[in-house]
């Protein structure tokens, strides 16, 4: 990302000598009106220039927030402004936030933290049962954005974030235990369905592409991203165990598929809908292997 003092992202703080001050937050941003107005003051940054985290050294029980500066060059924003419209919506896994305007345009969004897999199943065990529950969340926010056309096109580790019982007391709307997705300034609003839109470059991802891949169908490339994530969330379940059970090893390997490069609309895989139905069947499946497992 250039270094900027544009209007948008990256903002810096510099020193005297016109040196960028990463550790900073820029005064640009303490001088937001609508954070001030809002008694929201940033603390620290996440990401230098872009994301900025709050923090109150006098209360530590304080509600944090992230603070991310909106590039209105990308297509974040209305994404934003489609998905905030349908938060009643179960099957919206996008976390309840606010978009300041006044000024430039900020999101300021409850800070969450990353899945815990541990935390999936409470009692400390390792059932399938508790694993697929959040494997579906994740498939379902997916199949969401899909129905909307909007394909996210960076899921990954850090894109999506759990709330405890804590955080969801502070934050009106956040569930506990939840997961939602987060981060948009890469994805697109398409003008075609799944298994109708043909292949687009891809933006510079956290996920490696398979086999060196630049051009990819933007909803398979989701589901291929989505399966690798629900791959580490798998691997960090059954952390303890010496392979993880052989149907959650199934479905991961299903939704990540045997790539073939295809150019145009891309069939190696399911579609998010496919795959959240078959979710829809395990999860019937799966207290009965847990009920089986127990008894041996």
């Amino acid at each position: 990302m250039p270094e900027s003092d544009g209007e948008g992202p990256p903002w810096y703080s510099r020193d005297p000598d016109g040196r960028i001050q990463r550790a900073i937050v820029p005064e640009r941003l303490l001088r937001h009106r609508g954070l001030q107005e809002r008694g929201i003051l940033p603390y620290y940054p996440i990401k230098p220039g872009v994301v900025f985290g709050t923090y109150d050294p006098d209360n530590d029980d304080a509600p944090q927030y992230v603070i991310k500066i909106l590039d209105l060059s990308t297509q974040e924003l209305p994404i934003y402004e489609r998905l905030l419209r349908n938060l009643d919506c179960p099957a919206n896994h996008t976390l309840p936030c606010e978009i300041i305007r006044s000024d430039h345009p900020v999101l300021v969004m409850p800070m969450l933290s990353s899945i815990d897999a541990s935390c999936i199943a409470l009692d400390g065990g390792t059932p399938l049962a508790p694993l697929f529950r959040a494997f579906h969340e994740l498939v379902e926010g997916v199949e969401y954005l899909h129905a909307l056309h909007i394909a996210h096109l960076d899921l990954c580790w850090g894109n999506v974030i759990m709330a405890t019982p804590r955080m969801a007391a502070q934050h009106k709307g956040v569930v506990a235990w939840g997961i939602y997705i987060i981060d948009y300034d890469t994805s697109r609003q398409l003008t075609r369905r799944p298994r109708r839109h043909p292949a687009i470059t891809l933006p510079d991802t956290q996920v490696e592409p398979p086999d060196g891949l630049t051009t990819f169908d933007p909803y398979s490339w989701d589901v291929y991203c989505l399966g690798r994530l629900l791959e580490r969330t798998m691997e960090m379940y059954y952390r303890k165990q010496e392979r993880p059970h052989w149907l959650a090893r199934w479905f991961v390997t299903w939704l990540i598929g045997t790539e073939r490069g295809c150019t145009k609309v891309c069939r190696c895989r399911p579609t998010a809908a496919t795959a959240r139905r078959v979710l829809d069947i395990l999860g019937w499946i799966a207290p009965v292997f847990d009920t089986f497992s127990a008894k041996c």
